[in-house]
This record gives C-alpha cells, sequence and structure tokens, in this order.
C-alpha cells in the first residue's frame, strides 16, 4: 500500500509540474529603439497580404452555366423550383470565385458530425489530477512569475523606446480574457507586446509641461499602435491594443473591464506600481516613473517573424 500510494503520489506531483510549467511559463523578446517609429518600419517589413496564389478562379462554360441556372416558373411564381445557389430571398447567394472557398464550403456542409467520447465518458486519473493541479493554481490569489531577463542589454543613451513581447501563459490569459468579449484567447497563441516610451518629465508629478507630454505620448503611442496592428493584421492576424486614456481595447467592442497603466496586472508584466498615497504610478525597470506604458496583443506566436525581426540587432 505504501509502495501504490508513493506511485500515486508521485504522478500527482509529475502532473502539477506539468500543469504548473503550461500555466505560468513565458518566453519574451526585448529590445531597445530610439523611438516607436523604428519598431514600426521592422515590423511592416515582415508584414504580407495573403497569398493568393494558390487562388484560382473559375471560368464555366456557357453551356455549364445554362444547365444549372432555374428560371423562375411562369405559373407557380415563388412556389416552383428555386435555384440551389441562390438560397436567399431575392434569389441571393454566397459568391464563390475560387476553387479554395468552394471546397471549404463543401467540406463544412458534408462533413458528419463527429461522436466525442471524452464528453460521456468519465476523466481518466491524469486528467482528474490535471484538473486538482489546475484548481489549485487558481485559488492562489498570486503567483509571483518573473518576467524580467538578465540576460538583455540595457538602452543606450539615444534608446527612447522598450518593445518587450511576452507570450501569454494561461494564468495571465484568464485574467485579460474579460477585455476581449469577442475572441477566445484562452486557445491558440497569444502575445502581450508592452511598448514603453522614455520620458522627459517624471510622471510622479503634475504640471501643464508633464500633462503636455503626456498628451503627445498618447498620441505617439496610438498611431505607432494602430500601424503595428495593421501590420499584423496584413499577415493574418488578430491584433489590439489597449487605449491609455481609457483603458479598453481600442479597436475591439464595448466591455466594461478596463486595463489602466496603474493596474495590478502590470506587475506580472515586469513593470512596479507605485502607491503614493493620493494615486498611482507605474514605474518602469529602467527608466522609473519617467515613462509612458502601453501594452498590445496579438494572436501571432512569440517566435514569429513579425515579433523577432524587432529583437535584431541594430
Amino acid at each position: 500500500r505504501l509502495r501504490r500510494a508513493e506511485r500515486v503520489l508521485n504522478g500527482f506531483v509529475d502532473t502539477f509540474c506539468v500543469m504548473a510549467t503550461k500555466l505560468v511559463k513565458c518566453s519574451r523578446v526585448v529590445t531597445y529603439l530610439p523611438n516607436l517609429r523604428s519598431a514600426v518600419i521592422r515590423c511592416r517589413a515582415f508584414s504580407s497580404t495573403t497569398d493568393t496564389s494558390d487562388i484560382h478562379t473559375i471560368e464555366p462554360d456557357d453551356e455549364t452555366a445554362k444547365s444549372q441556372t432555374v428560371w423562375p416558373d411562369n405559373l407557380l411564381g415563388p412556389l416552383g423550383p428555386q435555384d440551389k445557389r441562390f438560397p436567399l430571398p431575392g434569389s441571393i447567394g454566397p459568391c464563390v470565385t475560387s476553387r479554395v472557398l468552394s471546397s471549404e464550403i463543401n467540406v463544412n456542409i458534408l462533413q458528419p458530425s463527429v461522436f466525442d467520447p471524452d464528453s460521456v465518458l468519465p476523466k481518466l486519473s491524469s486528467q482528474q489530477q490535471a484538473d486538482i493541479a489546475e484548481q489549485f493554481l487558481d485559488s492562489l490569489d498570486e503567483i509571483d512569475v518573473d518576467f524580467m531577463d538578465t540576460t538583455i542589454s540595457s538602452p543606450t543613451a539615444s534608446d527612447k523606446m522598450e518593445y518587450r513581447a511576452h507570450s501569454c501563459p494561461t494564468l495571465l490569459r484568464k485574467e485579460f480574457r474579460e477585455l476581449f468579449p469577442d475572441r477566445n484567447i484562452m486557445e491558440g497563441d497569444l502575445t502581450v507586446v508592452t511598448i514603453s516610451l522614455k520620458t522627459v518629465n517624471d510622471m510622479t508629478l503634475w504640471s501643464s509641461e508633464v500633462e503636455r507630454e503626456r498628451e503627445e505620448m498618447l498620441e505617439i503611442f496610438i498611431q505607432g499602435s494602430l500601424e503595428i496592428c495593421q501590420a499584423f493584421e496584413d499577415s493574418g492576424y488578430w491584433a489590439d491594443f489597449i487605449d491609455p486614456g481609457s483603458g479598453k481595447p481600442f479597436k475591439g467592442p464595448h466591455t466594461n473591464f478596463t486595463l489602466f497603466e496603474t493596474d495590478e496586472r502590470y506587475r506580472k508584466l515586469g513593470f512596479e506600481i507605485q502607491d503614493l498615497g493620493c494615486c498611482k504610478v507605474i514605474s518602469h525597470p529602467v527608466w522609473g516613473t519617467r515613462s509612458y506604458i502601453g501594452c498590445l496583443f496579438t494572436s501571432a506566436s512569440i517566435d514569429n517573424p513579425l515579433v523577432t525581426n524587432i529583437n535584431e540587432s541594430r
């Protein structure tokens, strides 16, 4: 019995370690650049529109088109036979102009439903252990995840922008999913990009100069983030960024959930949140409170050229 209990315990520990790695493990790409425009140029250099080399238009001959056409019956009118290619009212139907799209439609129509035995059969012991490990991690108030990489180079005097990309682990996805109600970010790749702009003024103070610089940084961040998101979208990936002014996704649908720059979740992205009593301020690990910080989300993986190209040597 002791040996059996030991085997069960070892299996649970192994499963717990695997689940912990899956939930917490994170890869990152970090680089420093003179300004945000440099990051936009590098990102757009690797963006490309969808490859259409395998798409061929169909040019049906006149005889085939005539044989498939079902003309309205003069006597029966709307009760007569309909052309199956135009099932909607007003003889409207989808425009299938490529073999690729046509094959996809046919597959979706003819593909039968597949029975999933896992949905009705009881879970295996290993699956139960995995669920227990995940519930245990979910019950923790906070897990200290070190997102800082001590091997990265320090910025030079001319560097005014930091680009830091994280592969988002499951633990953080659960905290960000409410920001994007129209997407399931729990599945597939998800990369979080933080963009830090070095400021002249200390953001812990308030003055007309600080307010003016914040407005300038906001305009620079939004304009640059729009172009970076467009570069991702041109390559077939989803991308959106958080508007620092409202704390909500800039391009997504309305949501009541926010992510302001002083949100505690930024701690798990490598920043510090300082409580000054009257207010809070975010602190960059290198530039401190002389920084303006925003973040961007994309479905591109951390090893995608759109992400890794930013980190190439200057």
